[in-house]
């Protein structure tokens, strides 16, 4: 996870916040109807403040078991309001020397969930800004996640026993990209529509289609590469995996590499950049305390796939034909070093060891 210095503020300041709003409903003495509405309102904001544990609970199949918390969160959130509410309205009747508790309101509800809403969406913001958790956050912060989302625990290990399935179809060129979903029109037209669109949106390149992109990007893709784009022009591919070498029959997310990212998907000919493009979204290349967030060699790097800074890339840093490499660009070791990258000595061997795997 990045947590840079303004997502830090924003989350301090959100807290702040929803303390004092709580104090300010005690201090003006509302009726305490308002503490249910309250309580879920910073619920909410909390949750959405967490949704870094919510992807990697998915991730590591956990998902069903974390929903068993969301009666917990609530109750905790709702003893933290009613004692900051207390607070308030004890402070309130002390130096007034009187309780005047105002009858409820619809603007009690109103107020509450309006704030939870806003606090919502600051925190699904600040998500945003700090990124996908790294591989290693669980492992270094194990109180931030639960025992049975960290798969240390031994009894917990046993939910994850079948959290997917290797299929024994290798990858080919034929399997890789998914077949059209199937739809659920009313109608045999919107049927139809929906097959021409899909057909549309996954038409494979022609050669010229090919050529504009490799003298855009300044590089020669590879065959097979090239060969898939052909076939369609990236999107979604078929849930494929990489099994990790001490787990060859993999039986679990965390013993696999997921190199298409949460997306799943290949990027479109069209829209390949370098890494060095895409930090550039968010980081100035020209700021000092950007400049850890740019790799080495990353404007020589083309990015296949990216989910959040997790990515898998060509690279063509040196001679002959690129290699492919795969990592998580926002993860570090304590010491502040790079987390390693996963490499493959040319994309036709990164192919090859594709496996389809279905959830288990």
């Amino acid at each position: 996870m990045s947590v840079s210095k303004s997502s830090g503020a924003l989350r301090i300041a959100l807290g702040v916040s929803l303390v004092v709003f709580a104090l300010a409903a005690g201090f003006v003495q509302r009726s305490p109807w308002i503490l249910p509405f309250l309580a879920t309102g910073v619920a909410s904001a909390y949750l959405c403040g967490q949704l870094r544990t919510w992807r990697h609970a998915r991730n590591t199949g956990g998902l069903r078991l974390y929903w068993l918390q969301l009666a917990a969160d609530f109750g905790v959130q709702l003893l933290l309001v009613s004692a900051l509410y207390l607070i308030g309205f004890g402070f309130s009747a002390l130096i007034s020397s009187g309780v005047r508790v105002a009858p409820v309101a619809p603007g009690d509800a109103i107020w509450s969930l309006a704030v939870g809403a806003v606090a919502s969406l600051l925190g699904i913001y600040i998500d945003r800004l700090e990124g996908k958790p790294s591989a290693c956050f669980p492992a270094c912060f194990p109180a931030c996640f639960p025992a049975w989302m960290t798969g240390r625990d031994e009894d917990a290990g046993e939910v994850f026993r079948n959290d997917l399935r290797l299929l024994q179809e290798r990858v080919s060129l034929q399997s890789f990209f998914t077949a059209p979903a199937d739809t659920v029109s009313a109608t045999e037209h919107e049927a139809a529509a929906w097959a021409d669109a899909y057909s549309a949106l996954t038409e494979g390149l022609s050669e010229d289609d090919i050529t504009r992109a490799e003298a855009r990007l300044g590089r020669a893709l590879p065959d097979l590469l090239i060969a898939l784009y052909r076939q369609q022009n990236g999107g979604t591919v078929a849930p494929v995996c990489i099994p990790l070498p001490q787990h060859p029959e993999p039986a679990r997310y965390a013993h696999v590499i997921l190199p298409f990212g949460g997306y799943n998907d290949l990027v479109p000919a069209e829209s390949l950049r370098t890494v060095w493009d895409t930090v550039c979204d968010y980081a100035d290349p020209d700021a000092p305390e950007d400049a850890n967030q740019f790799p080495p060699g990353a404007k020589a790097m083309i990015v296949l796939a990216q989910w959040y800074r997790e990515t898998l890339f060509l690279d063509y840093n040196q001679p002959g034909a690129p290699r492919v490499g795969y990592t998580d660009f926002d993860r570090f070791s304590p010491d502040g070093s790079r987390g390693a990258v996963t490499w493959w000595k040319h994309f036709e061997t990164f192919f090859a060891c594709l496996r389809h795997y279905e959830p288990g």
